[in-house]
């Protein structure tokens, strides 16, 4: 009877309240651009008039989330912060979505209701299947500055994903005012982290029912180039239920440990069934191999052999994998899905590996180690060796065996062993194992031409920018050098051959080119750029009075090795003087050597060191990479006689 009452008294709270978010919007008109004072205008595309947000966990089996705002476009490129859109699924219900635009003055000049918004699937493109839909506004402005004013209402069973707080939406936008409050249970209080506060005019205050945030007049955030990631640096709370529900499941996570023992018990614990034919067709397949790495390594490539990558966008709120004796019959399925198949293989040969969730992709955001929660986009899967883990992408049918490469080096993630959930660290390139090896001979005529034989091995992390040539047909490969080489005119390819070396992670090119006129003539001398293959010209751009840190995502080394052969009658009078710089970011040096009176050596080392650094040394970066473009294109002389 209690939980009843209890029930009713959410409703008329939930009631009361859309009732007054409603009255808030429909009671504020004043619209117009001119009430925007000229400095949140400054390098905006969009401005933040307004956001209110109302989220209710008191039952923490279902949450209410309603969201009113504003936002001021001033132009085309502000358009992508409309953001009239909100997602739902089976298991949640849009209640309410409506917008209104006004134009430069305020003017109501549209009014769209629930009818007027597109319901479409929230597919991906990749997506086989997916219970995911999107309602959004297809507006097309017909002039700028225009207003948006949006709100809706949203239901849902899941309490284990609860909507973040963020008061600055881009780095093109600025933000007037954003309210944030979300309501509770006091016997289910949420955890809350707060990230990026400070500089700021906001303000978190509590109640034992409430936690309310509030953030007002915050300027346009620059872009500056070379800057950490944007998660990095706004302003943030986070918020996450020790007891949640997830599309009707019930779950738990106070810490990772716990998060991880909910998510092998509840989420893993029943997907790991095989065909017993399957079972014995990888017994027998690993059955030679002596060690825990090189039968998996076989079970990996297995794999690869057997299946594809397909999302799947359904099951516990699509984090729940399909079961592995599905993705054995189907020979397809999503991140989950593939590494959970290939864990239960591995189960089958009695190799240990662990489940892992990752946020993917370059800039490596790492899971919070003090707070736990639903997060991550990604899964791959550990398997310990000794004091390490090996790390396996389960998704492609092309990367090596332990290779993930930026789409999931050096960040912490959250490994789901049979203790619990952990926070590891994935594997780290130092700069020297991204290493770019380049080596050749290069045969210079008297009419300043080339026959030029020239290798490249790359390993690491740029191994990942070119192992997928091998893919290219031979017009695509031609058309791919053409543009990598764009500096030299009117070269050919006489022969390229390509060897992808997948157990020692090196990429080799080799390649035969005729360049016909690549020297200049200086009456009759001859002035040569001997680095031809590898010139660096990028140049950051000048920034005066930057904010932001300078951030360095990758590190990586370059070596060059290249012989020239000089054309008969020419030498070289005066060897050059060397080019040597040693920095915190890095380091070059280049430098040319005789050989022989008819040879000379060209040798380029660049280092470029991965790292964060201070506001103030961008312009020592800046002017460091100016040195290496400005030293890449030396030239040499070379005398007839």
């Amino acid at each position: 009877m209690s939980f009843i009452v209890a029930r009713r008294i959410r409703k008329i709270i939930l009631t009361i309240a859309s009732m007054l978010f409603t009255g808030i919007m429909v009671g504020q008109s004043n619209y117009a651009i001119s009430s925007i004072p000229s400095k949140f205008l400054e390098g905006a595309n969009s401005v933040l008039v307004s956001k209110d947000v109302l989220v209710d966990v008191t039952d923490p089996t279902r949450m209410n989330y309603q969201v009113r705002r504003v936002v001021t476009v001033l132009n085309k490129k502000g358009d992508e912060y409309v953001n009239a859109s909100v997602n739902y699924d089976n298991d949640s219900k849009v209640r309410k979505i409506e917008a209104y635009v006004y134009d430069v003055a305020g003017n109501e000049i549209e009014h769209f209701k629930k009818n007027d918004f597109r319901d479409v699937a929230a597919s991906d493109g990749f997506s086989l299947y997916s219970d995911d839909r999107v309602l959004f506004l297809d507006y097309t402005p017909i002039s700028y500055p225009y207003t948006v004013a949006f709100s809706f209402e949203l239901e849902s069973r899941t309490t284990a994903f609860i909507p973040k707080w963020f008061p600055l939406e881009g780095t093109a936008s600025s933000t007037l005012e954003s309210t944030y409050v979300i309501q509770f249970s006091p016997v289910n209080k949420p955890r809350f982290k707060a990230e990026n506060l400070d500089g700021y005019d906001i303000s978190v205050t509590k109640t034992p029912t409430e936690i309310k945030c509030t953030a007002t007049n915050i300027p346009v955030m620059k872009y500056e180039e070379h800057s950490p990631p944007y998660f990095q640096r706004i302003p943030l709370v986070l918020f996450a239920l020790d007891r949640f529900y997830l599309k009707g499941v019930a779950g738990y996570g106070k810490d990772w440990n716990e998060f991880g023992r909910w998510m092998e018990r509840s989420l893993l614990g029943d997907v790991n069934d095989l065909p017993e034919a399957t079972v014995a067709q990888v017994r027998s397949l690993v059955s030679s191999e002596k060690t825990a790495l090189d039968k998996a390594r076989k079970i990996y490539e297995f794999v690869q052999n057997k299946v594809r990558y397909i999302s799947v966008q359904i099951g516990v709120g699509g984090w729940k994998p399909m079961l592995a004796s599905e993705v054995d019959k189907l020979s397809y399925g999503d991140c989950k899905a593939l590494t959970n198949y290939t864990k239960a293989l591995l189960d089958a040969v009695g190799v240990p590996s662990y489940y892992t969730v990752l946020y993917s992709g370059p800039n490596g955001r790492d899971f919070d180690e003090d707070f736990s929660v639903m997060q991550g986009d990604h899964v791959i899967l550990g398997i310990p060796n000794g004091d390490d883990i090996v790390w396996l992408e389960c998704t492609s049918q092309d990367v090596p065996f332990g290779f993930g490469g930026t789409h999931s080096d050096d960040r912490d993630v959250l490994v789901i062993t049979p203790e619990g959930g952990k926070i590891m660290h994935t594997k780290k390139y130092p700069f020297d194992e991204s290493l770019q090896h380049n080596t050749g001979s290069i045969q210079l005529d008297t009419e300043g031409g080339l026959k030029v034989q020239f290798q490249r091995k790359s390993m690491g992390l740029q191994y990942d920018n070119w192992y997928q040539l091998e893919k290219l047909d031979a017009k695509k490969l031609d058309q791919h050098y053409k543009e990598h080489w764009d500096h030299i005119n009117g070269f050919s390819i006489d022969s390229v051959a390509l060897q992808n070396d997948k157990k020692d992670i090196v990429f080799t090119e080799v390649l035969k080119l005729s360049i016909p006129k690549y020297s200049s003539s200086v009456g009759e001398d001859l002035l040569f750029t001997p680095n031809v293959f590898n010139q660096s010209q990028y140049i950051p751009p000048r920034i005066t009075d930057r904010k932001q840190p300078l951030f360095l995502p990758i590190g990586f080394k370059d070596v060059d090795e290249i012989d020239i052969e000089l054309p008969k009658g020419f030498v070289l009078e005066d060897l050059p003087e060397g080019f040597n710089e040693e920095t915190q970011f890095g380091s070059y040096s280049a430098h040319v050597e005789r050989v022989s009176a008819t040879k000379i050596r060209y040798t380029r080392t660049f280092i470029i060191k991965k790292g964060t650094f201070s506001a103030k040394e961008y312009t020592a970066y800046r002017n460091f990479r100016r040195n290496v473009a400005k030293w890449d294109k030396s030239k040499i002389l070379l005398k007839k006689v």
